[in-house]
């Protein structure tokens, strides 16, 4: 008998709601991790404003060394989309993707086809602003590459480089920068003679830099022991020094524009949590401002202590420029 109710008033609730209005209109609601246009102009007129920049090195969307293919991650720590809207420059560390099937798995310091992870650069790129630039190398002379059909082998030539093939070598970090559309290189700086950096550097600020046709193209020296050599402060964006805790300590140089001083820290191996990274961003010279502060591995960061992705990576750029309450 109570089944019989049961069911009898299921009926009668059935038939109550077809005779109802049927024209339901659907509420849009935003759809997670999405944002409206005016977030992303915001977001764009902020990378473009004179301001102090938040700086990395991310491998986190490369294959794993010696594996070939490319990834297809489902987590958003090896995602470019993953990372803080606000930072300013992601160093490729481990290659620069491309959507070239021809280009292959070559993997460290050229382009590795990577179709997923240059489709989220690029969005980065064209929606938020965030600049991605090649990682070139300047601490050995074991360079092989290929110009206009021509192929160079540096490693016969050692620090007596020759003027042909340093500007080749230039032409070479320009194309591979052009070629999948990237916003500037940084030049690694552990090695070389600092007459041969200097070379490099006004051979590049042909094709970007502040003295090039092209300068929304960023030319960048990062360096650790030896500092760069002023004369190459007007050639240059930004100097990076990798003040890494368990190494050296971050420093004004003097000889180099306080304005374009980046310090990096290193996260995960040492410090899982950003070491002095806070320091590095509140950090300031005596007059003016520093050019801003940056770290190694972001994507060590991903899973902090903290639970909330890169947050010491975050707090570092509210510090530098803190949000504004209306």
């Amino acid at each position: 008998m109570k089944t019989k109710i049961f069911i009898l008033a299921s009926a009668l609730v059935a038939m109550a709601l077809a005779s109802c209005d049927t024209d339901v209109k659907r509420l849009e609601v935003q759809k997670l991790k999405t944002y409206d246009e005016q977030y992303y102009k915001n977001l764009r007129d902020f990378h473009k404003s004179d301001h102090e920049v938040s700086f990395a090195y991310y491998e986190g969307w490369s294959p794993v060394e010696g594996v070939e293919g490319y990834k297809d991650p489902a987590s958003w720590g090896e995602r470019m989309i993953g990372l803080p809207d606000s930072i300013d420059i992601v160093n490729l560390w481990m290659g620069v993707p491309s959507n070239d099937p021809e280009d292959g798995s070559n993997g460290y310091n050229g382009c590795t086809y990577a179709p997923i992870a240059y489709a989220d650069m690029k969005e980065c790129q064209t929606k938020k602003g965030i600049r991605f630039i090649m990682h070139a190398d300047a601490s050995n002379y074991n360079h092989k590459f290929t110009v206009d059909g021509v192929d160079y082998d540096m490693s016969a030539e050692g620090s007596s480089v020759s003027d042909e093939t340093m500007a080749a070598y230039a032409k070479w970090i320009a194309n591979t920068v052009d070629k999948p559309g990237l916003d500037g290189v940084d030049i690694d700086y552990e090695g070389w003679s600092s007459n041969n950096l200097v070379r490099l550097v006004k051979e590049l600020s042909n094709y970007m830099g502040p003295k090039s046709q092209h300068p929304e193209k960023l030319l960048i020296v990062d360096y650790f022991g030896s500092v760069p050599p002023s004369e190459l402060s007007d050639y240059c964006d930004y100097f990076v020094q990798q003040a890494y805790s368990n190494q050296t300590s971050a420093r004004f140089p003097g000889s180099l524009p306080n304005e374009k001083m980046i310090f990096c820290e290193t996260f995960g191996v040492f410090y899982a949590d950003g070491g002095r990274l806070l320091d590095y961003a509140r950090m300031e010279p005596s007059t003016g401002r520093k050019g801003g502060c940056g770290v190694f591995f972001l994507g060590r960061n991903y899973y902090s202590s903290s639970g909330v992705p890169y947050n010491e990576f975050r707090q570092a750029i509210q510090i530098m420029n803190p949000a504004l309450n209306y």
